[in-house]
């Protein structure tokens, strides 16, 4: 069905050492009921122990930070994750601003002739999951409208098949 590959990157581990950087490991810890040494350990990529699933999921809910998901995404060379538990219909210009601003910042970014660094590609690889999950969330905000109204999704629905039938795409 699909032919996931293994990332030779190490997407994840980035991940993963963002994530500890990002948040407070002590408060994290005791919320997840971890010892904070043994989420530091299965925050670093340079120790054995390594989160679960589990763990990678409690810790993405308790901090609303998709981060670690984003990483093993990536890791399979997939898309970021968009949390559809997000969309609102009266943020849709928000995600559509959002999204351009991500995309603006990324076409920047291109035409610097200098080299790239490490945090410069983190940087960019975060605006580019950033404007996908927004555009992802315009797109789910647009559909959930036309969806609502039963009216407009029969219209939108008719001429999309008459627009078919006489070959206009």
């Amino acid at each position: 069905m699909f032919d996931f590959k293994i990332s030779t990157q190490t997407h994840f581990d980035d991940a993963c050492r963002k994530f500890a950087l990002t948040h407070n490991m002590a408060e994290l810890a005791n919320v997840a009921g971890m010892k904070v040494q043994t989420l530091r350990n299965k925050l670093n990529p340079d120790q054995i122990h390594q989160l679960t699933v589990c763990e990678m999921l409690l810790l993405t809910d308790l901090t609303e930070d998709a981060t670690l998901v984003d990483g093993a995404l990536a890791q399979l060379q997939c898309l970021p994750c968009v949390p559809v538990n997000e969309v609102a219909n009266e943020k849709y210009s928000a995600y559509v601003l959002k999204a351009t601003a991500e995309v603006g910042m990324l076409a920047a970014k291109a035409t610097n002739p200098e080299k790239i660094t490490a945090t410069c590609r983190r940087g960019m690889v975060e605006a580019a999951n950033t404007g996908i999950r927004c555009l992802m969330l315009a797109a789910i905000a647009v559909q959930t409208r036309i969806h609502s109204n039963p009216t407009l999704a029969s219209t939108v629905d008719a001429i999309s098949g008459l627009s078919a039938s006489i070959g206009i795409s």
